[in-house]
């Protein structure tokens, strides 16, 4: 498994998530709910690069293929967390993968713009 390169992201952005719950509307208009599972889902980190260069570029494109694209899981390294003074995703608990193909952009010649949606895999 090859953990996610260690690039510091311009922006992070992260949704949290919730529990899985099947909702059941009665016929007096209230709502039962069920947990389904104990890992939260539809966690989602959206994190954007600014000014690439075609090396730290190709390590994203690379990383990406490596992981089959959104196929095989993978650890963040401790650049991408580094914005938050603690993380609140527990490596422990969580992998990621990627949510689909990411967008790179020309900024200006020789430098790279990219934007990448990742969300969690329980363990």
């Amino acid at each position: 498994m090859a953990n996610f390169p260690a690039l510091e992201p311009r922006t992070r952005s992260l949704t949290y998530g919730d529990y899985p719950q099947s909702i059941f509307s009665g016929q007096s208009g209230g709502n039962v709910r069920f947990l389904m599972a104990t890992d939260r889902i539809a966690q989602r980190l959206n994190i954007t690069y600014e000014y690439l260069t075609e090396t730290q570029i190709k390590l994203l494109t690379d990383h990406f293929d490596t992981q089959q694209g959104s196929l095989i899981p993978f650890d963040l390294s401790s650049e991408v967390k580094s914005g938050f003074s603690s993380f609140p995703v527990s490596a422990s608990e969580y992998q990621w993968r990627y949510t689909g193909p990411f967008n790179v952009g020309i900024s200006s010649p020789m430098r790279y713009n990219c934007s990448i949606e990742l969300e969690t895999v329980p363990i």
